[in-house]
């Protein structure tokens, strides 16, 4: 079984930890299901066997040529040899064993998407992050931007000894539900990043910075203690700041 390091590959070889993923994932006869990493289509075969119909895209061209080989023979498949972040098509749930590489991005991605349900599998570290609350030092602009995105649960523990090749970290499975959908944009989340490069700060101290010539009128129209540091700050005051930097 070949790999590619540079993609962040490490394919799920314990079964246990695949059935886990579907059972988590509760995909229906019904659904159209985006998987992220083929791989040698383990998941993909019983993803085939569930659902109505099932997207899955391998950015690895060999590994795609590997994959067609094996799972060629299920007819509710569409197989890519692409970027599944690019995608057109629509679906409603994601299931995948996610390249560790792409995790942030996946997570900014879905924040655009409509979609039931996406169940995956992230590395440790950045699931803590995920779910970190103010003021650890876990708790990062990602943190609040999935906060104010998502229903997160986080599930099974998975050792490293469940993938080929074996990484340095454990993984959790994590299924992301939609809390409040679209209530971010590319503005905002830039916003939110930009925050946080002031952790550490007061928020006083941030907004006479960004904008010295409107404070008085910022401060009137932020209901928050202008003297918290940014660390401090819950999801939904990030979000009010974010707001209103915009106008």
């Amino acid at each position: 079984m070949s790999y590619n390091k540079r993609l962040g590959q490490n394919f799920i070889v314990n079964p246990f930890y695949i059935e886990r993923l579907l059972l988590l994932s509760d995909v229906k006869p019904n659904d159209i299901v985006l998987e992220i990493g083929t791989g040698y289509g383990e998941l993909t075969k019983r993803l085939c066997e569930k659902a109505n119909t099932v997207i899955s895209y391998e950015i690895d061209k060999k590994l795609f040529k590997e994959s067609q080989k094996i799972i060629a023979k299920y007819r509710n498949l569409i197989l890519i040899n692409g970027d599944a972040l690019k995608t057109n098509y629509t679906f409603d749930k994601v299931v995948s064993n996610l390249p560790y590489c792409i995790s942030k991005r996946f997570v900014y991605w879905l924040t655009s998407k409509s979609f039931f349900s996406a169940t995956v599998t992230l590395q440790k570290d950045f699931v803590e992050k995920l779910i970190a609350q103010p003021p650890s030092k876990n708790y990062k602009a990602i943190s609040v931007i999935a906060q104010l995105a998502f229903k997160i649960n986080v599930y099974d523990k998975i050792p490293p000894t469940a993938f080929y090749p074996i990484p340095k970290v454990s993984s959790y499975i994590v299924k992301f539900e939609p809390k409040n959908q679209h209530i971010l944009n590319d503005d905002l989340i830039k916003n939110i990043n930009f925050l946080f490069t002031f952790r550490g700060k007061k928020v006083r101290t941030v907004i006479k910075h960004l904008n010295k010539n409107n404070f008085t009128n910022l401060e009137r129209n932020l209901n928050l203690n202008l003297d918290a540091r940014v660390e401090n700050l819950t999801p939904h005051e990030c979000f009010s700041i974010a707001k209103i930097l915009l106008k």
